[in-house]
């Protein structure tokens, strides 16, 4: 999954939202909007924005009419085990089946993405999440697997962006949507001093999966001030 975004805020620019990879972020005080170049097959996705209205659903993010494919398919994992996938259809939107209230894609969590046609540019709009004052923001990580992504739009490598604080001996698992054949990364671990090895690049936009040997939660303080 490739990222290509324009910075129009200093700060953020300065907090590393670009990358090696010129990924950039649209955002004006600390609202904006990330262009994800989702790859054909499959690839993890996550929305990198807050919703102020705090709807995550699937047809408000990716909604029917926009450039996502017909008949793609989205993947969640929940408590443990896949749900049954929903299905797009460019005129209904995004079927929910039998897991309505799965249909969506919450901050700081992620799915798998089945793209059956030619890579496609999905825009996602929101605001920056940012810290409270010096609270850090806290992304709970349950014990055993799940799919998980950074709450703040920035690019950048596991440590660089600060994906810290989950319990030790944590594993991530990385999809390389761009491998032939595609593939996970060998996995990588978490220790509290010298934090995650191999320090693998995270895309914004881009979720992961993680084994944690017990609840913990990535906290992190982040503003764009």
């Amino acid at each position: 999954m490739r990222t290509k975004t324009l910075l129009l805020t200093a700060a953020l620019a300065a907090a590393g939202a670009v990358s090696s990879q010129a990924q950039n972020v649209y955002s004006v005080n600390a609202v904006g909007y990330a262009n994800v170049v989702v790859p054909s097959g499959f690839s993890m996705i996550a929305c990198p924005f807050e919703q102020a209205s705090g709807d995550y659903s699937l047809n408000t993010l990716l909604p029917p009419g926009s450039t996502v494919p017909q008949d793609s398919a989205i993947y969640r994992f929940v408590n443990g085990t896949f749900l049954p996938p929903f299905g797009f259809d460019q005129t209904d939107g995004w079927d929910p089946g039998a897991n309505p209230q799965y249909a969506n894609l919450p901050l700081g969590e992620g799915a798998f993405f089945l793209n059956p046609s030619a890579s496609f540019t999905a825009t996602f709009v929101g605001q920056v999440k940012q810290s409270v004052g010096s609270a850090p923001i806290q992304n709970p990580v349950p014990a055993g697997f799940s799919i998980r992504s950074s709450m703040v739009p920035q690019a950048g490598t596991l440590n660089s962006i600060e994906l810290w604080g989950v319990p030790q001996d944590s594993s991530l698992y990385h999809f390389n949507s761009a491998a032939s054949p595609q593939r996970y990364d060998p996995t990588a671990s978490y220790d509290a001093t010298d934090h995650w090895d191999p320090d693998y690049a995270i895309n914004i936009g881009e979720a992961f999966f993680i084994l944690a040997p017990s609840a913990g939660s990535f906290s992190r303080v982040f503003s764009v001030n």
